[in-house]
């Protein structure tokens, strides 16, 4: 569709066939609200190459511009309409009219659309869509095949995980559809089809490449193929958990710190702040939990400064991130020993209201480590 100005209304380029078979025609028709008498010139380009004018003051009224693999039906065209001539496959691609009105500003209007040329067999595969296209461990997956035919019916659908075949769909065959047994996919029948599968229960061994082969029937048999990668993650169920090796802290004091979050996969990105400034570096470690999952865990030791406490108990913040699915955040309050109210632990919202028994453990540990250094 076009771009409005100046009171423009509508204006439209249609491409019949929008998908061709190549070596046949193509009609494009340059559809404006303007009347004749008040066009200055229109003119159609391919991707940014201009290849046809029509201009009504000027003798001839009609212009081709050369344009390599293009030809113009000059007696078929007109002042809307341009046919294009035995199209090969390279004309696929964006096109545009652009139409000027002639008055005193000259305001021009362009309208755009997609031509695709096919192969013997009229076949098009152009995208294997993944929803959602990040599957939580135990949901369902859609996998979508979109593809285009023209003159010639469907011969078959397969569908791969890597390099093996888990679900076909033939219309000519009874049943048309059929099954490939392969560890980890259950395949929902009732709602796969020609044009999509869907997985139930997901497991992480289906984290990988997709793909979809679509042929087209007698007689060319034409094949075309598109792929995807499907990721299956487990994020985090609570807010990240902040362990501190003392219960107040005082200007000079050294402020030692672990985050942990999980169990998840893959294992979150961990970060600390103080009063909102990334603290930096850290001592950062992955470990593995239950079921293929992993713990992430964030050791920091920094001294504390006046400046810090200068708009009170500085903020010790600690955010998980699984990629851009997940975030969140805990917060402890570094108050002094005079302070009230006494320290806060933790809290965010959904955030553990005790240690875990590991937590504590490790709370020991900084503990120990501090007396000895």
């Amino acid at each position: 569709m076009s771009t409005e100005a100046g009171g423009f209304r509508t204006m439209e380029l249609r491409i019949t066939p929008r998908v061709v078979q190549r070596g046949r025609n193509v009609t494009m028709a340059c559809l404006h609200q303007i009347h004749d008498s008040e066009i200055y010139s229109v003119q159609w380009y391919k991707g940014t190459q201009e290849f046809y004018r029509y201009t009504p003051l000027e003798s001839p009224t009609t212009r081709v511009t050369p344009v390599s693999g293009i030809k113009v039906d000059r007696l078929n065209s007109n002042e809307t309409h341009v046919v294009l001539m035995r199209v090969t496959q390279n004309l696929s691609g964006n096109y545009s009219c652009e139409v000027i009105q002639n008055a005193h500003t000259f305001p021009h209007y362009t309208a755009s659309a997609r031509l695709d040329v096919v192969g013997i067999g009229g076949l098009r595969a152009t995208e294997l869509r993944i929803s959602p296209p990040v599957v939580q461990r135990g949901s369902d997956a859609t996998l979508a095949c979109l593809y285009e035919l023209t003159d010639a019916p469907l011969y078959s659908v397969k569908w791969y995980r890597g390099r093996h075949e888990f679900y076909r769909y033939s219309p000519t065959e009874q049943p048309a559809t059929k099954i490939f047994p392969f560890a980890g996919i259950n395949v929902d029948l009732a709602r796969s089809n020609q044009s999509q599968v869907v997985l139930t229960k997901v497991s992480f061994g289906l984290s990988g490449n997709f793909s979809c082969e679509v042929t087209a029937d007698a007689p060319s048999f034409a094949t075309s193929i598109v792929s995807n990668n499907m990721e299956v993650v487990v994020l985090p169920p609570l807010s990240p958990v902040i362990v501190t090796s003392q219960h107040y802290y005082m200007p000079g004091d050294i402020l030692r710190a672990n985050c942990t979050s999980g169990p998840s996969r893959p294992p979150s990105d961990l970060t600390f702040y103080i009063n909102d400034i990334p603290v930096s570096p850290g001592l950062y470690n992955v470990h593995p939990a239950p079921e293929g999952l992993f713990r992430a865990d964030l050791y920091i030791q920094i001294q504390l400064w006046p400046a810090h406490y200068e708009r009170g108990a500085p903020i010790l913040r600690c955010e998980a991130k699984v990629g851009n699915l997940y975030r969140d955040n805990s917060v402890v309050a570094l108050y002094t020993a005079n302070s009230d109210p006494k320290i806060e632990r933790v809290t965010s919202p959904g955030s553990a209201a005790k240690l875990q028994t590991c937590q504590i453990l490790l709370l020991l540990h900084i503990i120990v480590w501090a007396n000895n250094t």
